[in-house]
Formats: structure tokens, sequence, C-alpha cells
């Protein structure tokens, strides 16, 4: 390399590898400024601020140029430097290739980072802050060049840092990066970001006190520099080291993780309302720093800040609108609740926002640090603009920032949140209220789109009245709309002789003053809408629907869509997508704060009794309908006024709409009541929540049910949640703890004498045994779960249950009578209406039926019933389902000869699997793709393939793993012409296999050792 200049620490230059010296701290000053803006031309009063500050020459200009040719000359010891410096009109342009600067190649690796895959791009950052050789031009002594230009420099270090480390974590290397984070956060004492990775990098590497030791440090440094306490991000990961929480331990990232899939772009804004009278000045000024910004690489983050009902939001959205061509991959919305009393976290907003970009809830990483990274690598590549409205803090807003300079931020608060514009380089944008003439022409825009006009002088007094606030513009605007012109001058004489809005006119208490601004719509509503405000501003859920407005003022659905009309004309309730509707946070907060004053206690419960009964009702209905096998508790007595279940969406779609309505639902009446709810509600959303792999959310609402129903002393409440907690565990190959809750919830069964309940239990946990390879215990519970099915006449749950007793029949050996098993089931479930049909339990007994026909040796049979039972699982949804069906297709083509087809399948299955955390069928799926590979690529791959699957095998207890990992490797090696190594595996599957009483892979690993009698694995010496 001809020249080296670097920047990133001390100022360092030279030529063919041999140091120049810049001795004259202005020359250094000079060269540091023009290295800054490599190719770009640096103005002159830039230079000489930076060159001189405050005690600059009066000829500056002349001094400028002077020290320029100096430097010129100082750059001239190891040969011409050629046109290095150029002189413009305007300035000086340093001209050097990107290779040439430590900076450059900085941002180069950085941003090649953005788009690889994790272990590459731990590589690149790795290698990217390598370059850093302490504080940025730390011998450079120029106050301005600190203050303006290396602050944002120390930024991009910190935000590189911060990434590289979460990915690090991301991929378990946590021990080896404890020493870089302490470096890091002597570095940056005040990112708290980077003090939570040591956090949770000294925890997963068992040093527990010393992660709550980090935590104490990094509260007195806040302390004793700013005042102030850690964030609730960093508290959060504190409590939950304290509780030991599960979730913060390291888990393999799952196959989403290398590959976010490609979400199509999605405008999720809000409406646009037109025209921004007064604001057109301030829209363009900041999208054209917007685009400016995007156009450098940079991350465009503006912050609108200003007062309740100053137009902050409407902003926001109108600007989103007009730069969707600027951001053809998506335009985003979500509310922070920064004023609402629950604030929402940036956990769960990155769950929303990671869900936009394609990846699905069970693939996303459990703690708020791996979700960040995860958010940023998944728009790495992509031009989204992303608008984060009413943020509470700019602790709150960090963590959703994107990594990529291709996406653009606009946040709305009511803070200014100049750490945002300190840390992270953003524009701060402050609301002021619209001029006398911007306020009226708002007022007469309104007017004119409802037909009619008002005389001039009485739009002026009304627009002062009302603060020139444009949400009091067009709350009064709206109240003028339903009563009619006439009544403006008495509407403006109202105004002005009686409270005028409260404390519309008090500065210094934002709070009061958006209070003040809205009481005039409020009190101008009919009494039933004003009522069905206050019951909407009570209520734990975010949106709604009209059938939710109707459940709670006990209206029917006609009268219900009125007041919607009523209370959206007034711009107190905004439509969203999906016919649903939303209320803004501080219009819910003064909704819910005029409830408490007209409203009793009893009044409220009833209200939200009927709403989460209704909840109630349609997923009793539903459930019922889509997981017939299941038993679900007697749903309990409450006033419900709904639509017809028959009308409703599919289960999952339904589920999937008010998913969130019903976990904020759940976690409501778990602490206010009514307390039944939690259970009943939780017990209704099993199906589907193990259908789509949400472990974290089903754990949390279940062990929420679990609580209340011992609270209250529900002994059927509690069976049922334990039951629940039990298959959870058992899906997560927990199978001690499955067994123990399974027991429990029994015993109250027995003692309650609940025979539907206890048929349930026992087939579950016969399953159970049946994992374990416990085939006598298997046989025991399904016997007496089907003789109990039948006495009380579950038609779904007794074929459910004989095609779990025709595999049991298949793994004792008994082909033949598992096929028939299997048959006869299948001839239940679909003698029944086609609409009646469960679609996965059917799917069920087709992978049960296809297992048995492969096993009498007709592969192609298998494929059709598979084939069949994968489209199934597509349509409820059932991941879990899908990706059984996938393994044992892809092992009939291999039956079949057909590898590739074969490998594709299984690749597909290990992908869902890791996603959703199934480690059983993960073990599945790589023996899987090693007998594929087999016979596609011969032993060496398969081998490694095979290993892998007999390691996780061993690892989760998982006997069938083990076996069938142990004959595929018999099978390798035989191909491999490793003869002792082969009957070696064939021995030892065989031998688990008997132990487990897989009769049938017990038959398969002797066909191996060629109908031998197997020997003992262990010899004595001799």
């Amino acid at each position: 390399m001809e020249w080296d200049f670097a920047v990133l620490g001390a100022l360092r230059v030279s030529r063919h590898g041999r140091t120049i010296p810049v001795p004259a701290n202005r020359q250094r000053a000079l060269l540091a400024t023009l290295l800054l803006n490599r190719g770009e031309t640096v103005s002159v009063p830039a230079l000489v601020d930076r060159v001189w500050g405050t005690g600059a020459p009066i000829h500056a200009r002349a001094a400028l140029h002077s020290l320029v040719r100096r430097l010129r000359s100082t750059l001239t010891i190891e040969g011409p430097p050629g046109e290095l410096i150029a002189t413009h009109a305007s300035g000086y342009l340093l001209e050097l290739p990107p290779a040439a600067l430590d900076l450059s190649r900085f941002d180069a690796l950085v941003a090649t980072s953005r788009t690889a895959d994790p272990q590459r791009r731990a590589d690149l950052l790795r290698e990217a802050l390598a370059l850093w050789r302490g504080d940025p031009l730390a011998d450079v002594d120029s106050e301005v060049l600190h203050r303006e230009d290396v602050p944002a420099l120390t930024e991009r270090w910190a935000r590189a840092s911060e990434v590289y480390f979460d990915t690090e974590l991301t991929l378990g290397r946590h021990t080896e990066i404890v020493a870089g984070l302490r470096r890091a956060t002597r570095r940056s004492p005040l990112r708290e970001g980077l003090w939570a990775q040591l956090m949770l990098a000294l925890y997963r590497d068992g040093r527990q006190a010393e992660a709550l030791d980090a935590f104490h440090r990094l509260a007195t440094i806040l302390a004793e520099e700013l005042g102030v306490d850690p964030g609730p991000a960093v508290r959060e990961l504190r409590d939950g080291m304290l509780r030991a929480d599960p979730a913060l331990s390291w888990r393999p990232p799952p196959a989403a993780a290398t590959a976010t899939p490609a979400a199509p772009p999605m405008s999720l804004l809000p409406a646009d309302i037109g025209v921004l009278h007064g604001r057109v000045a301030t829209v363009e000024a900041i999208r054209r720093s917007i685009v400016t910004a995007a156009s450098e690489g940079r991350l465009p983050l503006v912050s609108v800040s200003g007062a309740p009902g100053i137009g902050k939001t409407a902003l926001a959205v109108h600007l989103g609108h007009q730069l969707a061509d600027e951001f053809p991959d998506g335009q985003w919305y979500a509310r922070l609740r920064g004023q609402h009393r629950n604030q929402a976290r940036p956990f769960d907003v990155l769950s929303e926002l990671l869900t936009y970009s394609g990846v699905p809830p069970a693939a996303q990483p459990a703690t708020a640090d791996a979700r960040a990274a995860a958010f940023r690598a998944a728009l790495a590549g992509r031009h989204v603009l992303i608008v984060l409205d009413d943020a509470a803090s700019a602790e709150q807003v960090e963590p959703l920032l994107p990594g990529a300079g291709g996406c653009a931020v606009i946040v709305t608060s009511r803070s200014t949140l100049g750490a945002l514009v300190a840390l992270h380089g953003g524009r701060a944008v402050g609301l002021d209220p619209l001029s006398p003439d911007a306020a009226a022409d708002l007022l007469v825009a309104v007017f004119r789109d409802h037909g009619f006009s008002v005389a001039p002088d009485v739009v002026h007094d009304l627009a002062a009245l009302c603060g020139n606030l444009p949400l009091a513009l067009r709350i009064a605007a709206a109240n003028l709309a339903t009563t009619g012109p006439e009544d403006a001058r008495a509407y403006v004489r109202r105004l002005r002789d009686g409270d005028r809005l409260g404390g519309l006119s008090v500065p210094g208490d934002p709070r009061v003053a958006l209070r003040a601004a809205i009481t005039p719509s409020y009190q101008r509503l009919g009494g039933a809408e004003r009522r069905a405000l206050r019951l909407l501003g009570s209520t734990p859920t975010d949106c709604f629907t009209t059938e939710d407005l109707a459940a709670l003022a006990d209206v029917d659905w006609s009268t219900a869509d009125a007041m919607l009309r009523t209370l959206t004309s007034s711009h107190l309730v905004r439509p969203a997508r999906g016919g649903r509707f939303v209320t803004h946070d501080l219009i819910r907060l003064y909704a819910a704060e005029q409830s408490q004053h007209e409203d009793t206690v009893h009044q409220r419960a009833e209200a939200l009794g009927r709403l989460f009964h209704g909840y109630l009702a349609i997923a009793d209905a539903l459930a019922r309908r889509n997981y017939p096998r299941m038993a679900f508790l007697p749903r309990p007595a409450g006033s419900v006024r709904r639509t017809a279940v028959a009308a409703q969406p599919e289960t999952p779609s339904w589920f999937h709409a008010e998913y969130a309505n019903l976990l904020s639902a759940i976690r409501h009446v778990a602490q206010h009541g009514p307390r039944e709810i939690a259970w009943h509600l939780a017990d209704r959303m099993r199906g589907y929540l193990q259908e789509t792999g949400a472990h974290g959310e089903w754990r949390e609402v279940v062990e929420l049910g679990l609580t209340q129903a011992q609270r209250e002393g529900d002994d059927p409440g509690v069976a049922a949640m334990q039951s629940s907690l039990a298959t959870l565990s058992a899906s997560r190959a927990n199978y001690a703890d499955a067994r123990r809750r399974f027991r429990a919830a029994l015993t109250i069964q027995l003692r309650l004498g609940n025979s539907a309940g206890q048929a349930s239990i026992l087939n579950n946990l016969g399953i159970v045994h049946r994992e374990e390879g416990q085939l006598t215990e298997v046989g025991e519970c399904y016997a007496q779960a089907l003789r109990l099915y039948r006495e009380v006449g579950n038609r779904h749950a007794e074929w459910s249950c004989l095609g779990n007793l025709g595999v049991v029949r298949l793994e004792l050996g008994q082909v033949h009578d598992a096929v028939q098993a299997q048959q006869a089931a299948l001839e239940g479930y679909t003698s029944l209406d086609v609409t009646e049909q469960p679609r996965n339990d059917i799917a069920n007994v087709l992978h049960n039926l296809a297992v048995g026909v492969r096993a009498l040796g007709w592969p192609s049979l298998a494929v059709l019933h598979l084939t069949h039972a994968v489209v199934l699982r597509r349509q409820v949804g059932d991941r879990y389902g899908l990706a059984t069906d996938l393994d044992q297709l892809a092992a009939a083509y291999v039956d079949l000869g057909y590898h590739v087809k074969a490998q594709g399948l299984a690749q597909e299955c290990l992908s869902i699997a890791r996603a959703i955390g199934r480690r059983r069928v993960e073990a599945e799926a790589l023996a899987t793709l090693g007998t594929a590979a087999l016979g596609l690529h011969g032993p060496a791959p398969a081998l490694k393939l095979l290993h892998q699957a007999l390691r996780l095998g061993r690892e989760i207890g998982y006997r069938r793993a083990e076996v069938n990992a142990h004959l595929g490797l018999a099978a390798a090696y035989r191909a491999a012409d490793r003869h002792q190594e082969a009957v070696r595996h064939a021995q030892m599957g065989e031998q688990l296999a008997r132990a487990a009483q897989h009769h049938l892979l017990a038959r398969q690993a002797r066909a191996l050792l060629g109908d031998a009698e197997p020997e003992p694995l262990l010899r004595s010496a001799g």
C-alpha cells in the first residue's frame, strides 16, 4: 500500500511502509479534518474553526493556504505526494483511495457485516474493531474537532462493538468476549448496552456474582455521573439473573437467524390526514435531511417532540407517506405508549418489528439484546422507514434502532430525547403551536370538507380559544360539524365564558393541557358515546373491534357501530387495519380517568367481565371445534353478547389476530379479576400455542392461570394448568418435569372423578413414556385412556388414542396390527362430515400410517399419505407436526432412492425444528439428512451429520434418535468399508433398541448385522 493514514487512535501517516512524522499540531488538525472528510471538499470556515478555534488569525484564508502548503511539504518526505490535497474554490479536498484510511476500511468492514451470516459477521466486526488503537485523534489538539467530529467516530465504534458482542453472544462465545467487554465498558462507562452484554456474558459463563457486581458498578457510575438509575432493560436483565430465568441461557441460534426470510413490503402507517397546515416548511426540511442522510449511508434519525396535541404523530405519519418511494421495503409503525401506565417494553416491540421483517415469534431470540441484534441483522440491506410513536425515553428507543444506513427512523415523544441526538447523531425537531393564520386555515378546511362555512371572525376566535393546537382544533371542528354552523357563535361563546377547556393554556404541564384539549370533544358526545369511550379507556387491550365495544357497552352490533362512527369522526378513535380500531394512548388515559369519576368500580368490572367472557366464548367454541381430541374445562357462566361463532374466522386466524389482546386480558384478570378467566383462557389457547411453538408465552399464561387457580382453590383449573405445563415440558424434551406435572394433574382428576380429564392425561402421559422408550408403561396408559374415552363417548379422542396404540404396536414390531389400528382411526375421522373433520388429528393418523407402510416396504404409499399430511399441517399452521411429516417424507424418498428430494425435505424439517425449539425432531432430521447425504455424496458428509444426530440424541436422552443415528452410522461405515465400526454401531443400536423395547428398530439393527445375534458391546480384557 502506497499511503496509509490512521485516525482511529493517534494520527499516523506512512508511505511505502515508512512513517512520515507530522509534528506541527496545526498541520495535524488540518490533516485530521481532511481525512475525516475524505473525498469531500471541506470549506475554509470549517477548516479554520478546527485548526485555530476561537483564536483564528485576521487573514484566516491566507493563513490556511500557507498551512496547506506546509502540510504538502511535510508529506513530500517520501516523494512527491501528487494531487493528494486538491484546492477548490470553496475549500480543500483530500483525494485518497478508501483502502488508504483506517476509518474507511473500518466502515467498509462494518457495512459488509450487515448482510453476512453470524459467523462471518463476527469475523468482519472483529477485524474492523482491531483497527482501533485508542481514542480517535488522541494526539491532535483541537477543541472543535473533539467536540464536533470525534463523538460521531466514538459512536460508530460503540455501535459496531455492540453488534459484534451481540453476535458473539448469539454464537455462544460468551467466555471469549468477557475481557473485551471489560475493556469496552472502561472505554464507554455510560454505555448501558455494553454493560448489559458484559453481565450476560458473565452469567452464561457461570459467573453470576461477577455479573451482578457489573450491574452494581454501572449503577454507581450512573448515579455519580448523571444522577440516574440503570434503565429498564438492564434492570430486567438483573432481575432475570436473580430468578435464574432459563431464557437467559445460551441456545444455538435457529436457522432463521442466518438468513431472515424475505418479508413482503408492508405499509403499516395509519391513514395520512393530508395537508399539514403550518407545517409545510418543517416537513420539507425533515424530508430533505432524511433523504440526504440515507444517500450518504447514514441512519436518518429524527426525534419530533412537543406538547400533547401539537401534531407530532400526524407529522411523522405524513412524512412516512411522503417518503414511501425512498423506502420501498416498507413503512412500519409501532406505538411505544410512553405516557401509558404500562409502557411498551423494547423486548415486546422488537417482537412486533421482527415479525414485520419476516421472523416468526417462535424463531425470535429470548433476550432483549439478542432480539435487538436479530432485528438489526434482519434489516441489513433493506430500505425501511420506521415510525416509533410516543416514546417515553431514549432508553426505550435505542434497542429499536436499525444498524443499517438504508433505513430511517422517526420518533415522536413528549420529551426532547436529547440522548438520541448526542449519542446517535439524530436530528431534534421541536414543534410549536400553529400560527393564528395556519390554525384558521385548518378549521376552514375541515368545515369545507363537511360542506359548510363559518364567519372569519368566528374562525379566528375559535382558533385562539383552542390555543392553535391541532388536536384541539380538530376536536372543535368535529363538534361544529355535528351541531351545525348555526351553533358556531354560541359554541365560541361557551368556550370563552366557561372553563375554556380547563388547563388548555396552562404552561409547563402538558398532561393538563392535553386533558383540557380533549375535554370539549368528550363533553359534546352523547351519553352513550361518552360511556363507550370511558369503558374503552378502562380495558388493558390496545385495539378493539365493533364486537368488543358491543360487549363492553352491552349493546347490539349496529348500536356499537354507530358509536364508533361518532368517536371516529371526533378523532378520539382511529380506524386500524383488519377492521379494528385504536385509541391514542393519551386519550385512553383521559378516558380511564373520566371513568374513575363517572363510573363505579362495579360498573367497570361488569363491562370488562362482558369483554373477557366474550373472548372466552369464542376461544372456547373455536378450540372445541378445531381441537376435538383435547379436554377443555367447562366454560364458566358469564354475560356474553357476541356475533355467532360460526361467523368468526378460522381458529389460527382468530387467535393470531387476537393474540396480543388475549395475553393482555390474561395478565389483567390475574391482577384484577375475574381471576377464573386467567386459567380458562389459557386452557383454550393451548392448542394454538402448541401449534405455533410460542413456548415463552405458553408458559407465561399457563403459570399465571395456575397461580390464580391455586389461589382460588379451583382443583379442575389447577389440573388443567398442570397438564398444559406438562405438555409444554414434554415438547421441550423435559420428560421428568412432564411426568411430575401429569401425575399431579392425574391425582386431582382421580379425586374429582373426572373420567374425561383422566383419559386426556393418561393419553399424554403415554406419549411421554413412549418418547422415553418405556413401552410397557405406554401400553398401560393408552389402554386405560381408551377405556375412559369410550366410557365418556369422546369419539375423536378414542380415535386419537387408537392411533397412539398403533404406534406402540409398531414399536413392538407388530406392523400389520399397527397399520390396521391407524386405518381404523382414519376411517373414524373421515366418517365425519367434512366440516367437522379435525385436520390436524387426521394428519397425525396419516403420519403414523405412513410409518407403518414404510415398515412393510411400501415407501410409495408412505409418500402419498405424508404428502396429504403436509398439506393439512400447512393449512392449520402446525409447525411441529409439519416438521415430523417432512422428516418421514424425506426418509420415504431415501427408501425410493430420490436423495436430492429427500435432502431438501430434511433440511426444511431441520430449519423448522430449530426455529421452534423441538430438539427431538432436530435429532431425527439430522439422522435423515445423513442417510440422504450417504446416497448423494458418500460416507464422509453422512458420517458428520449422523454423529451430530447421535450427540444430540444422547444430550436430550432421546433413545429413538440415538438408535436411528447408530443404524445410519452402521450403514455409512459399511459403505466406507470400515466394517468393524459398522458392526459396532449396529450392535449399539440393537442393544439400545432392545432396552427401550423398540423391537422394529432392533430388527433393523439385526438386519444390518446379517441377522446374527449381536455380541456384547463390551468385552473383557484378554
